[in-house]
C-alpha cells in the first residue's frame, strides 16, 4: 500500500495540512524544498537502445524541434508573441520560446523527432499498402469544404473544415506521404486512436486518401493549443492545477490501455473554448503488448523526453510523465528549461542525471513544487503514476475548466490583433 505523506507549511506560505497517498513518500517530502540540482531538458536522438554509445547522432527521421536558437521546427500560421516585458527572467523565457518555437501553431503538423520501433523490417509500400486498408472509400473533396489553415509544417497542413452534408466542424490533417517514413507514423497513428474514444483525448473522425496525401480527419477544437495560451497569457496555479488534472485523465486512460503517447508537449494539447483540455498528435505513440511490454527507441520531442530515453534504458509510460512535469514548467515560466540550448548540449546534461527547476520556486506553491517534483523524478521507478497523481493535492485544488475560457480568449484575441 503506498504510504502516506502530509504537506507542511513552507517559509511563511500558510497551506492547509493534507494529506495524500503518494508511493515514494521520501522522494516527494524532498520536492517540497526548493529544488537544487540543475536545470535539464531533454534531447533527441534516433538510434535504438542496442546500439554503441559512441555513435555520432542520425538525422531525424521526421522534424525535430531547433537545436539552434534561431531555428524553428514548425511554420506556423500565427506571428510570433508579444516580447515580455525587458529585464524580468519570466519574460527572457518567454520570449526565448517565441523566437525559437514557433511551433506553436494551433494544430502541429510537424510531427516531432522518432525513430521506427523496427520491431519488423516494412518497406513504404507495404506501409502504404496498409494504410489503405485503414481509411474509407469515398471523395473526401466533396464531403469537406475548407475554411481556413491552421497550420504548416514539413509533413503537409492542418485546415479546419466543414461536412458540406451536415454542416459539422472539423480539423483536417493532411499528411504528404511522399515523406519518408509518414505512412508508417500515419498507419501508427490511426491504429492508436480509433478505437480509443476518452474526454481528454482529440476524437478521429475519419480518414482518405487523396493524391499523395492523407487526409485525417479529426475533432475541431476551436480554442487552440496550450502553447497559445502560454505564449500570450500568465496562468494561475489553479489554472495549471485544471490543465494538469485533465491532461492525466487523458494518460491515466491510455496507460491503462498500454498506450504510451511519447511526445506529450503543450502543442500537442488543445483546448476549446469550453476549456476542455485534450491530447493530440499521435503518430509517435506505442501500443504495448504482453510480449513487449517496454519500449527502448530514442523518440519524442527533445526538452520534454525523459532521461531514461536518453540512457537507452527499457521504458514504459512514465516517459509521458516526465513530459507533463515539463509541460507544467512551460505552464508557469512561458518555456520548457533550456529552450536556447542545442540539442547536444540538452542530451548531455538531460543524462548526467539531474532535475530540472523552476527559475522562482519560492514564487510558487508547495503543492506545485511538489506535484512538478512527483513528475521529474529521475528514477522512472519512483516517479508517480497518472493515477497517483490524480490524488495529489495540486491536482485536486484545480479551479474548473471553464476558468481557462478567458485566457483562452485572450490569447485569440492577441494573435488577431497582431494580424491586423
Amino acid at each position: 500500500m503506498p504510504a502516506k505523506l502530509r504537506l507542511l507549511p513552507l517559509q511563511g506560505l500558510s497551506i492547509q495540512h493534507h494529506s495524500f497517498a503518494v508511493p515514494h513518500a521520501a522522494v516527494c517530502l524532498q520536492s517540497i524544498r526548493a529544488v537544487s540540482a540543475p536545470a535539464l531538458a531533454a534531447s533527441a536522438s534516433e538510434e535504438e537502445a542496442e546500439e554503441e554509445e559512441g555513435a555520432n547522432e542520425p538525422a531525424p527521421a521526421v522534424s525535430p524541434e531547433p537545436e539552434q536558437p534561431t531555428s524553428s521546427s514548425t511554420s506556423s500560421v500565427l506571428a510570433p508573441a508579444r516580447a515580455a516585458a525587458a529585464g524580468s527572467e519570466e519574460g527572457s523565457s518567454r520570449q526565448a520560446a517565441n523566437s525559437s518555437t514557433s511551433s506553436s501553431c494551433t494544430w502541429s503538423t510537424s510531427s516531432s523527432c522518432g525513430s521506427r520501433e523496427q520491431l519488423q523490417e516494412r518497406t513504404e509500400d507495404e506501409w502504404l499498402a496498409t494504410l489503405r486498408m485503414l481509411v474509407s472509400e469515398g471523395d473526401a473533396e466533396a464531403k469537406y469544404t475548407e475554411l481556413e489553415t491552421l497550420g504548416k509544417g514539413g509533413f503537409g497542413t492542418v485546415c479546419m473544415a466543414v461536412e458540406t452534408a451536415t454542416g459539422e466542424e472539423v480539423a483536417i490533417k493532411k499528411i504528404n506521404l511522399l515523406q519518408e517514413s509518414s505512412s508508417e507514423l500515419c498507419v501508427n497513428e490511426i491504429q492508436v486512436i480509433r478505437d480509443k474514444k476518452n474526454a481528454n483525448l482529440v476524437s478521429y473522425v475519419d480518414s482518405y486518401l487523396v493524391n499523395q496525401e492523407l487526409w485525417l480527419v479529426m475533432e475541431y477544437m476551436d480554442g487552440g493549443s496550450l502553447q497559445d495560451v502560454i505564449r500570450e497569457t500568465q496562468m494561475e496555479e489553479g489554472e495549471i492545477a485544471a490543465v494538469s488534472r485533465e491532461c492525466l485523465q487523458g494518460l491515466d486512460f491510455l496507460h491503462c490501455q498500454q498506450v504510451i503517447h511519447r511526445d506529450i508537449k503543450s502543442h500537442n494539447i488543445l483546448l476549446g473554448l469550453d476549456g476542455s483540455v485534450k491530447l493530440a498528435d499521435f503518430g509517435l505513440a506505442a501500443q504495448l503488448t504482453a510480449e513487449q511490454s517496454k519500449r527502448r527507441s530514442a523518440v519524442g520531442t527533445i526538452y520534454w523526453m525523459a532521461p531514461e530515453i536518453f540512457t537507452r534504458k527499457p521504458y514504459g509510460p512514465k516517459v509521458d510523465i516526465w513530459s507533463l512535469g515539463i509541460v507544467g514548467i512551460e505552464m508557469v515560466e512561458g518555456a520548457p528549461p533550456h529552450l536556447m540550448k542545442t540539442a547536444r548540449t540538452v542530451r548531455q546534461l538531460i543524462s548526467s542525471g539531474g532535475r530540472p527547476r523552476l527559475q522562482k520556486p519560492r514564487q510558487q506553491s508547495a503543492w506545485l513544487r511538489d506535484f512538478l517534483h512527483c513528475c521529474l523524478e529521475t528514477d522512472e521507478d519512483r516517479r508517480w503514476s497518472a493515477q497517483e497523481l490524480l490524488q495529489h493535492p495540486f491536482v485536486t485544488s484545480a479551479k474548473p475548466t471553464s476558468s481557462l475560457t478567458p485566457l483562452i480568449m485572450a490569447a485569440q484575441q492577441f494573435t488577431a490583433d497582431r494580424r491586423y
